[in-house]
């Protein structure tokens, strides 16, 4: 036996308002069936399964238009494969220029609150910071992998000089401390630092990145060659 809904029982079960059928049925998206003699629309269960179907494809924010393109076609299927597949490119390209968007912004407000100035003028200047600290970024993780590696050397060192002993130990040593001196030649050559009390950029000598003390993300305790002031600071790239 057939089933009958009123406007109000589709709405009902489709979770939606009274006005969004009236509304479907006006665009002729989703028409009742019946109409009863008193003039009230009915719809059946194929009906109701269209109007669920219809709900989907909304949530998918699909616009109207291209819904009745889809229920009209001969091949459903392949038409909302399609417009998927179009929309899905719509959004990878849209999420691409928010990213880089977001990156932009983010670039731009670091450096404004590092400087607490406008430093930068225009957009070429935007794009070379944000190649800059592409840069910096992938120095830093060459940084990691080279500490990384410096300590399994030594760990394993430790193990072969103990077990040797005599000259070969004083030569594992001897490496260490050449890698050691390597690694931080390399780490002063990269990185520069950038006061937050006059906001003067400076570098320092590889014989105080020896010396200073560092901490993680909060960087070096340093003394500011301009004002003298001590701070921690973080690691930034070099000027060119």
């Amino acid at each position: 036996m057939e089933n009958y809904y009123t406007t109000g029982r589709l709405a009902e079960l489709c979770g939606v308002t009274k006005r969004t059928v009236q509304y479907y049925d006006l665009e002729n998206i989703v028409k009742p069936s019946q109409i009863s003699e008193g003039g009230r629309r009915l719809y059946t269960d194929e009906d109701l399964k269209k109007f669920k179907l219809v709900c989907l494809y909304r949530k998918l924010e699909l616009p109207l238009k291209e819904i009745k393109i889809i229920l009209n076609s001969d091949d459903q299927y392949k038409m909302l494969r399609n417009i998927l597949a179009e929309h899905q490119s719509t959004i990878d390209y849209q999420i691409k220029n928010l990213t880089e968007l977001k990156e932009r912004l983010s670039v731009a407000l670091e450096e404004i609150t590092v400087n607490k100035t406008i430093s930068l003028a225009s957009e070429e200047e935007l794009e070379q910071l944000i190649i800059r600290k592409k840069h910096h970024k992938k120095i830093e993780r060459i940084t990691y992998l080279l500490l990384t590696f410096y300590v399994m050397i030594l760990f394993l060192s430790c193990i072969v000089g103990s077990l040797s002993g005599g000259i070969l130990m004083h030569l594992i040593i001897g490496v260490n401390v050449l890698l050691l001196f390597a690694l931080i030649f390399f780490h002063s050559a990269q990185n520069a630092y950038v006061c937050p009390n006059c906001n003067k950029k400076f570098t320092i000598s590889f014989f105080k990145d020896i010396v200073t003390l560092n901490n993680g993300k909060k960087g070096k305790y340093l003394e500011c060659p301009y004002c003298h002031q001590k701070n921690w600071l973080a690691e930034t790239f070099k000027d060119e």
